[in-house]
Order: structure tokens, then sequence, then C-alpha cells
């Protein structure tokens, strides 16, 4: 079953008879329940365009986060896509059907860049089983040691699989899932405690990305005021100081402050890296679901950095970057 990235258009084209085929339907089933029939008009020995992506991601589920056990587990989405064409006799889906052509999809969150073309795929197969990109044409994670990482791969019906007892161990070393090899590099650093951050990446996977030296946390506030009156008339000697308690006057704000809230934000240096993990970076910042691991509970943010100016070993040798995120809720809790 071929892998579609829904983040990105997706062209079903039929082409229609030389003649007896005046209309087709698109029926667009999603995990096995029709939600869309969509019907136009077409021409002899045209092509009939539907575009599946949009409707088919509105079924796609946030990906599921818990904490079990003191493991943190993310958990990605996907939906089963069948779409049928079905030609008609008559204008407007009338008269008799005359033929159906069907496929059928998997759906992850994930996207096609300009350069890959129209209607790219998700890479299937044993020996691409890993939602990863290759890095020099391999699977490559840099991690701390005998750290879990987060990552999906795809079993032998192309279904995500969330791949939950990859540790980096204390040395280099390699994971293998079907015919597809991990290698898993082991980045220690005895000054800074690293941070994760778990990212849905190109291929609608989940992904581990670690920053390995500096962390600043910053609190960002906001807030609306007012100006009231507080002045007590309630004597003949008026008081500026409302409502006073027996004979000690109280002190209340002339500016009353309401509505207020803040939010949090971490600014994380990546360490050094790689040139060949750029591509890790590029997808981060691209991402719509991300998330912090802050005291083992992962934390949803979003990305706050919004441009980056990619280093190469030749400009820059070391390779490092600062990201900042912020989280995608307030500080006090106001989920009603």
């Amino acid at each position: 079953m071929d892998i579609i990235p829904l983040r990105s258009p997706r062209y079903e084209i039929e082409t229609a008879a030389s003649s007896g085929e005046l209309s087709a339907t698109l029926e667009l089933s999603i995990d096995g329940t029709l939600r869309y029939s969509i019907t136009k008009n077409c021409t002899a020995n045209q092509t009939v365009v539907f575009e599946i992506s949009e409707l088919a991601r509105d079924y796609l589920q946030t990906p599921q986060t818990w904490v079990l056990g003191g493991l943190v587990y993310i958990f990605g989405t996907q939906v089963e896509i069948s779409r049928s064409i079905k030609f008609y006799s008559a204008a407007n889906g009338g008269g008799s059907l005359v033929r159906t052509e069907t496929q059928t999809y998997n759906g992850f969150d994930g996207y096609g860049e300009w350069t890959d073309g129209a209607n790219f795929e998700i890479p299937k197969g044993a020996t691409n089983a890993f939602l990863l990109s290759k890095l020099d044409g391999n699977y490559e994670m840099f991690a701390p040691p005998s750290t879990n990482i987060k990552i999906n791969a795809t079993d032998t019906n192309d279904d995500i699989s969330n791949l939950t007892n990859v540790n980096s161990g204390t040395s280099d070393s390699t994971y293998s899932f079907r015919s597809s090899t991990l290698n898993i590099r082991v980045v220690d650093c005895n000054r800074f405690t690293p941070t994760a951050v778990y990212f849905v990446n190109k291929f609608g996977g989940i992904q581990s990305l670690f920053f390995f030296t500096k962390k600043v946390d910053v609190l960002n506030t906001k807030s609306e005021t007012f100006q009231r009156n507080i002045i007590d008339t309630s004597t003949t000697t008026p008081s500026y100081f409302r409502p006073a308690v027996a004979t000690y006057p109280s002190y209340p704000h002339s500016i009353k402050t309401y509505n207020k809230n803040g939010k949090k934000s971490y600014i994380l240096s990546s360490g050094y890296y790689p040139e060949r993990a750029n591509a890790y970076f590029e997808q981060l910042l691209l991402s719509e679901a991300v998330w912090i691991d802050i005291n083992n509970t992962p934390i949803p943010v979003t990305v706050k950095t919004s441009s980056i100016t990619f280093k190469t070993s030749l400009n820059d040798r070391l390779i490092e970057y600062s990201i900042e995120f912020e989280e995608a809720q307030d500080f006090i809790n106001n989920v009603r």
C-alpha cells in the first residue's frame, strides 16, 4: 500500500473513455467510513482530477502522548484512505454506472518538498522502514548515553510502528528493524543535561532530536489594565483609600490589572552536530507538532524561531544551532 503525505496535495487522476462517460464521482472513505462524495462532469478522452489530501487530513488525529512507568510515549497517527472514482453515463452522476477505479493508501502527517515533485510518496519497504531522513544514505541519530529514543517505522503492512525499546547504550551502536539499520551516535556531555525534543518530521513520524548544551528558561507575561475610582466619600472627609478597615486605611490599586497570564519559553543550544544533520533542524522548524521533555513530561511547544541560517563545515567549521521554543499553553491553566 502506498503511503501519502497529507500536508501536500495529492491528485487523483483518471481519464474518461472516448464515449459513454459523462460524469465522475469521487467516493472518499477514511478508516472504512465514507466521508465525501464529489461529482463533476467530464469530457471524452480528458482527465478528471480530484485533490484528496486536504479532505483526508481533517480526520488525522494529533499524536498521542503519555507518561507510563516513568517513560514518555508519543505515538504517531495515520488514516487509511480508500478512494473510488466512478464514471456514469449521464451528467451530474446520472444514468448508469459504467466503471469504477479504486485505490487505497495510508495517509501520514508528512509533506513533500517542492523539489520532490507532485504526488510525492513516503518511502516504504523493508530497506526504508524508518520514518527518518537518511543522512548520506544511512539512517542516523545522535543521543546521550543510555537514553530512550523516540522513533517511528513502517511495518510489513505499511502502518506506523511505534518503536519504544530503542536505547542509545553507552557507545555507538546500531538498531535493526526489518531490513533497515539505524546508526546511533552517542554524544556525551558532562557539563550540561541534554534536552530531548520530539517532533513530527517530513515523513509523518515521531523523531527525537537532542539539544546537548545550554538551556535557558524564560517567562513572558501579558495583562490588561483599567483605571478605577478609589475615593471613599462615605464620610464628610473623603479618603483616597477605599475601603477603610476600622480606622486603618487600605491601599487599593487605582490602576487595576486583570487577565494576567504568561507563557514559558526555552532557548536550547544544540551542541555540535555534523553538517549532514542539517536536514533534522530544517524539519523541526517546519513541524506543526513539537514537544520538549521537561522533567520527564512531554510539554507541547511551538517553535518560535522562524528562520535558520544553515551552517557548513567549510564556512563555519563547527555547527551549532540555538532555537527558541514557546509552550503551547498559558502558564496559568485556563482550559475550559
